[in-house]
């Protein structure tokens, strides 16, 4: 299940550029753990990201956003998260709803931003649903 959440991210980010590929990366400290990011151009009025979880238990995780306020200093967003979460015996897999605003204060550099993020998890499994946020930072290399 791990190969086709990556997959589908995968063709979901090369789909996703037209002619110039420009990449995120990032780094978002959630209640959940720490995730490290890698994703398409996330001031696209539709973009992709796929994050691993670091820490204790291993998660992988796609998730994919539609910008609804999209301005050069702010991004407003929210889609799902589709991962799997490698806490226990069993590999649970999520859905996730995220509703985020990704900052860009320097005018200078709008590549670089700070990300504000909210998602209630829905597992399967016997696991219980949970409501995780945190904060990160996003550079975009263009």
């Amino acid at each position: 299940m791990k190969k086709f959440l990556i997959l589908s991210l995968t063709a979901f980010l090369i789909l996703q550029h037209k002619s110039v590929a420009q990449i995120s990366a990032g780094v978002y400290q959630l209640s959940s753990g720490t995730f490290a990011a890698i994703g398409s151009n996330p001031d696209n009025k539709m973009f992709g990201e796929a994050r691993i979880g670091a820490g204790g238990n291993v998660d992988i995780e796609g998730t994919f956003g539609y910008n609804f306020v999209q301005r050069d200093e702010v991004n407003f967003y929210s889609g799902f998260h589709l991962g799997v979460d490698d806490q226990g015996n069993d590999n649970d897999l999520y859905l996730g709803i995220p509703l985020g605003v990704f900052v860009k204060p320097f005018p200078s550099t709008r590549n670089f931003g700070f990300l504000l993020e909210a998602s209630p998890i829905f597992p399967t499994g016997e696991s219980n649903n949970y409501f995780r946020a945190g904060i990160g930072l996003k550079y975009t290399f263009r």
